[in-house]
């Protein structure tokens, strides 16, 4: 498949973040802690952690990609928890890692910078729907960076 990248700035992205914070604060909803996919959700949970002022911070290691395509899903850690719990991820693309997720966490509220077509039903707060074609090329991906 050929993808359309995207090369989101560190402060467009921050501007996206603080966004997200604050739509998850109108919708009123408390939540128990906070789960941080590793390793796209760390700079877009840090400025809603701040934001928000949530101290419960968890992390989550989840493996769905390998260079650029979906794969099955491999969860490396995730609490076991019936509590409300914030799943913060920078993108939700086809679903795999909110479906292998919500296995450990049902009642979870998971919120992303990104949305495309296929996840978009997983994701109970996001900030921009992108094509499923599209790629964001994070400015903290010096990997993915350097393939272009």
């Amino acid at each position: 498949m050929d993808h359309k990248l995207i090369f989101p700035t560190y402060e467009e992205m921050h501007e996206k973040a603080v966004k997200l914070a604050h739509l998850l604060k109108e919708k009123n909803v408390n939540f128990d802690k906070m789960v941080v996919v590793s390793r796209g959700g760390f700079v877009p949970a840090s400025v809603v952690a701040y934001t928000l002022g949530i101290q419960d911070v968890d992390i989550v290691s989840i493996q769905s990609y390998i260079h650029r395509k979906v794969d099955k899903a491999i969860v490396h850690r995730a609490p076991k928890t019936d509590e409300v719990v914030l799943v913060i991820d920078d993108i939700v693309d086809q679903g795999g890692t909110a479906r292998a997720l919500a296995e450990y966490m049902p009642n979870m509220h998971l919120a992303v910078i990104y949305a495309k077509p296929r996840g978009l039903p997983l994701a109970g707060t996001y900030v921009e729907e992108i094509t499923q074609e599209t790629w964001p090329v994070f400015p903290w991906d010096e990997e993915d960076k350097n393939n272009h």
